[in-house]
């Protein structure tokens, strides 16, 4: 495979009817890239998106210019409806052929962080290895919309603003973002080869959420959807109450007088700028990874948003024909400064004064082996299994038993890169191994599993087994650092299944997930509207006696 940096490129013109003409460039005589492309307009702040203009100015749009690998794409909160498209052959090549499958991506970062646009989601290489390496070619789209405040933020008062313009509901514009360039990809993706009928959905994270929240909307924009490390409960879920307590802290981190009339204060909200906004989300929102939850509306999904319990009923929609769903060893150390300075005894004083209940507490603890007398580096890593299971992994299996006609797997791939992580399958890594553009620097045997995991990942989104689905003999796909293979679940020695099957059996699995989001995500004191908003010092792992030094592997790291 070539190297992610292009060696030749020549620019193309296409013809998207209703449009105009949109330039791109295409690589080493195949694939094209289309960057740029906006599927919106933000209208003003704190609203929904309305379609981008059409035709397009003079009937041209310039596709070349947001090339990630000759700089990282910088956008505004009001700058930022826009997709990027890798075709994997040039216009003449694919004209009058069937159309192509399509992959959409929405990534992750807790609703807060990341874009569509960057370096690490260039489709081109995923798109490539589809035509040149699989023989599917594929078309690959991702996406980027709004974030943090500006995409999510709720209260009263911006509802009633919404009402004014007959705009139902309330926050989660970033996911209304979504919505828009899912039409627009179902309008205009036949003029690049794809089949708006052959749309697959895959998210990592907040983009896994994303795409449980678009299964659950009754609009068929897609046909299937892989959900990576994340259903919907994993950034929390908040309703408009409960965001009307962040909107205050936010009026008084930006300054702006809670005496004021209601409208005046959001009118000044709205006019504020873009980074005091983006500053004061860090005090406002407590955790040192901050995460931004969807508002429970009842508008963008008609009906309450599920809660932990409610995946053991868990079934897509019809029209969504095969789901694929998984996640990594190590999920939460993405959330390691929320929890990395507690102590076994604060540890278990949280278990008590959280549940409330005694016995769903020492049962909870018990599970995970979690005692006073812990010492600061298995404090540590209970808390991250503890974390990890409860937002992730015991939720997933919840799904899986409720609905097993889906393809899932597990990701246990130890991080070969010199950091903190070394030696863990920390949250968001299998990206580096599904879009591929690092291959060439991982070590040789992970080069094969990133080719197995592109190639599966590809084959999944033109209707060819990646694997065999969950149903047949109870068996996931588990990725290791030197092979990908099939594992039934009563031989998989590094998952909690039993253990799971037994908290939610006895109806914990609510309070599984919620004392985990606690520990990482510090809801709780978020939303109490006596705590004010603070600087956050956040103590180094040296300085908590945590070792960093992993043994190969990492996943094997003694803890008993």
């Amino acid at each position: 495979m070539a190297p992610a940096t292009p060696q030749s490129w020549e620019t193309v013109d296409l013809d998207v009817p209703g449009l105009g003409t949109v330039s791109g460039l295409c690589f080493d005589g195949n694939t094209c890239q289309y960057y740029g492309i906006p599927y919106g307009k933000v209208p003003g702040r704190f609203r929904r998106p309305q379609p981008a203009e059409d035709p397009w100015e003079n009937n041209r749009w310039d596709g070349t210019k947001l090339q990630p690998w000759v700089q990282e794409p910088t956008t505004s909160a009001t700058d930022c409806l826009n997709i990027n498209i890798s075709v994997p052959t040039q216009p003449s090549e694919s004209a009058g052929k069937p159309l192509y499958p399509v992959m959409v991506f929405f990534h992750g970062g807790a609703f807060v962080y990341a874009s569509g646009s960057a370096g690490i989601y260039d489709g081109r290489r995923l798109s490539q290895i589809s035509q040149e390496d699989v023989g599917l070619p594929t078309i690959v789209i991702s996406v980027t919309f709004r974030l943090g405040v500006f995409g999510f933020l709720a209260s009263k008062e911006i509802r009633e603003y919404n009402e004014g313009f007959g705009e139902a509901g309330v926050g989660n514009y970033g996911l209304w973002d979504q919505i828009q360039a899912l039409r627009w990809i179902q309008k205009h993706i036949i003029a690049f080869g794809g089949d708006p009928n052959r749309v697959t959905l895959f998210g990592q994270s907040a983009g896994g959420v994303s795409c449980n929240v678009h299964m659950m909307r009754d609009e068929r924009l897609f046909s299937a959807a892989i959900i990576q490390s994340g259903l919907l409960p994993l950034c929390g879920v908040m309703n408009e109450a409960q965001y009307q307590v962040l909107y205050n802290k936010m009026l008084d981190e930006v300054g702006i007088p809670q005496d004021l009339p209601p409208r005046e204060r959001l009118r000044k909200l709205i006019e504020a700028d873009e980074s005091k906004l983006t500053a004061a989300m860090v005090p406002v929102f407590v955790t040192p990874v901050i995460t931004i939850s969807p508002c429970d509306d009842h508008v963008l999904i008609n009906g309450p948003m599920p809660s932990y319990t409610d995946y053991s009923n868990f079934e897509p929609p019809s029209w969504c024909e095969r789901v694929m769903i998984g996640d990594v060893a190590n999920e939460c150390m993405i959330w390691n400064k929320g929890f990395r300075d507690i102590d076994a005894k604060a540890l278990v004083e949280k278990f008590y004064t959280f549940l409330k209940d005694p016995v769903k507490a020492q049962k909870l603890m018990d599970y995970y082996g979690i005692t006073p007398d812990m010492n600061n580096n298995r404090t540590f890593y209970k808390t991250e299994k503890f974390t990890t299971d409860g937002l992730y992994l015991a939720v997933h299996w919840s799904a899986l038993r409720a609905y097993p006609k889906m393809y899932a797997y597990r990701f246990d791939v130890p991080s070969p890169f010199d950091n903190d992580w070394k030696g863990l399958a920390h949250h968001s890594l299998d990206n580096v191994y599904i879009w591929s553009l690092l291959r060439d620097k991982l070590p040789p045997q992970q080069q094969e599993v990133s080719k197995q995991m592109s190639t599966a990942w590809i084959k999944f989104a033109n209707g060819v087994e990646p694997w065999p689905r969950f149903d047949l003999d109870r068996s996931l796909m588990i990725f290791e650092d030197d092979k990908a293979h099939m594992v039934k679940a009563e031989d998989d020695r590094k998952r909690n299944f039993k253990i799971w099957e037994e908290i939610e059996d006895q109806g914990l699995l609510q309070d599984f997930g919620e004392l985990a989001d606690e520990l990482c995500m510090r809801h709780q004191e978020m939303l109490d509207p006596k705590v004010k908003p603070r600087a956050l010092q956040v103590p180094e792992f040296k300085d908590l006696g945590i070792s960093t030094a992993l043994q190969p592997g990492g996943l094997n790291v003694d803890i008993s």
